[in-house]
């Protein structure tokens, strides 16, 4: 059995299960509330979000992309965050984690992948305003500290969107989060947070 056989032979005993628990299971996903939370992480994180915060089906809007960067020509991301803000979310998350392909291949150096270090290149940036810093520690730190600057910096991208500042004019909401997802532990960790009336405040820190 392929790859592709035993995903689609899995999909019809997850049906199977979901059905012998609630026969109403795919009635009730259709009249579920809108979601109030948009959550912004990488694409290389192989870890379901719905698992890991143990949330039930059409509670979270998902967005993920290399390394969990803002950035206005990426339109995907930007519709997404248009129509999750008119829709009345009250929290966006910009999650970062451990082991995340886009930070290690900066802090390791770039090879010859030419869409890769476009779409990096903001990081790139980040790194070498900050290479004083970083290159003093050992990689393993130096990953967890970019990680950290960029969900920072991601934040500040969201907070001068036009999106999120007609949204902060409207309401006090979304509040803009910043949290941290050790692969290693399990575990989250808030770094930064952000309201319509508080700037950018960091609450904890990853190295």
């Amino acid at each position: 059995m392929n790859t592709k056989e035993r995903i689609l032979l899995e999909s019809k005993a997850w049906l199977i299960e979901k059905l012998s628990q609630d026969n109403n299971y795919f009635k009730n996903i259709r009249r579920m509330p809108k979601p109030n939370i948009l959550w912004i992480g990488s694409s290389d994180n192989m870890i379901s979000i719905r698992e890991v915060t143990n949330t039930e089906p059409g509670e979270l809007i998902v967005h993920r992309n290399i390394a969990a960067q803002i950035r206005t020509d990426d339109l995907n991301l930007m519709a997404t965050l248009e129509d999750a803000i008119d829709a009345g979310i009250e929290y966006i998350i910009v999650c970062g984690s451990s082991n995340c392909k886009g930070i290690r291949e900066v802090v390791q150096g770039l090879d010859d992948q030419i869409y890769m270090r476009k779409w990096l290149d903001d990081l790139i940036e980040l790194y070498n305003e900050n290479s004083g810093e970083l290159e003093h520690l050992s990689q393993v730190h130096q990953e967890r500290r970019l990680c950290e600057l960029s969900i920072k910096e991601q934040l500040l991208k969201l907070s001068e969107l036009d999106v999120v500042q007609q949204a902060w004019e409207r309401r006090s909401t979304p509040t803009l989060l910043g949290w941290y997802f050790d692969l290693a532990t399990g575990t989250i960790k808030e770094i930064f947070s952000m309201t319509a009336r508080e700037s950018l405040k960091q609450v904890a820190s990853l190295v």
